[in-house]
């Protein structure tokens, strides 16, 4: 497992709790540990980087790392954080700007911004600001979108059993939802993105959980009731919300974009 060389800066964002981190294979991820005020932030990292994976959507490749307590204790505002045997890093993606400052006038990538709104709604992503996009240029105008932070799925980095069988049903306001509405040519993408989740084992979801470290804290409680709450929502409330999104937002986003 790799071990980490140099701690590089602390990223400006809400929770400040996203390390750059250069490790002894020479490359910077951005690493992410336990806060007993976020407490659900790493578990919540884990399960949307395994889904989006699965569903071949633009996330950094992220894996569980190991840092010393010794190495934690150099870190800013390491008296905030609670020293757990391994932290969450995602590998850090050179050469970007966030969704407030680029031009977009086209996405290499549309293909898959269909599978990302309803990646959002199905895990009820609450935090899709253009901040949690990042662009990658490739030619003047015209850019690679990339997905990050998802320490807000559910709603919160610290939901607790019973919010996972309340979540919203409701559209999401977000402008980057309807900045990337406006690039999807194909409004069947939103429905082959819905079955693709439906068809999602529910023994990948229990193998997901499994991996998250026990001193993350996830009780067995806890598990059994996201499985629950994900396949519920999959079934029942995610085909009405995509429906509602295609009628209230993509179309409107898309007839605009060709007007232009």
């Amino acid at each position: 497992m790799m071990k980490p060389k140099q701690y590089q800066k602390l990223f400006e964002s809400k929770t400040n709790n996203a390390h750059l981190i250069t490790f002894d294979n020479n490359e910077n991820y951005v690493v992410k540990l336990f806060k007993g005020t976020e407490e659900k932030a790493l578990i919540n990292e884990w399960i949307a980087y395994c889904i989006a994976r699965y569903m071949e959507l633009p996330v950094a490749p992220a894996c569980l790392v190991e840092m010393s307590k010794e190495f934690i204790d150099t870190i800013p505002n390491s008296d905030q954080l609670q020293y757990t045997v391994k932290q969450f890093a995602s590998k850090y993606i050179e050469r970007t700007v966030s969704g407030h400052e680029a031009n977009v006038k086209n996405i290499i990538n549309h293909k898959d911004l269909a599978g990302i709104i309803v990646f959002d709604y199905w895990l009820c992503n609450t935090d899709r600001t253009r901040k949690n996009v990042l662009l990658q240029e490739w030619e003047e105008g015209s850019y690679f979108l990339w997905i990050i932070d998802h320490a807000e799925i559910f709603g919160s980095f610290s939901w607790i059993t019973n919010d996972l069988h309340h979540l919203p049903q409701k559209i999401m306001k977000s402008a980057t939802h309807e900045m990337m509405a406006q690039f999807i040519t194909d409004e069947e993408d939103f429905k082959k993105q819905v079955k693709l989740i439906q068809t999602i084992p529910t023994q990948l979801l229990e193998e997901i959980l499994l991996l998250i470290p026990s001193d993350w804290n996830l009780s067995a409680e806890e598990q059994q009731e996201i499985i629950k709450a994900l396949i519920d929502r999959r079934e029942q409330v995610l085909p009405m919300l995509i429906e509602k999104f295609i009628k209230k937002v993509y179309r409107p986003a898309r007839k605009s974009r060709i007007k232009r």
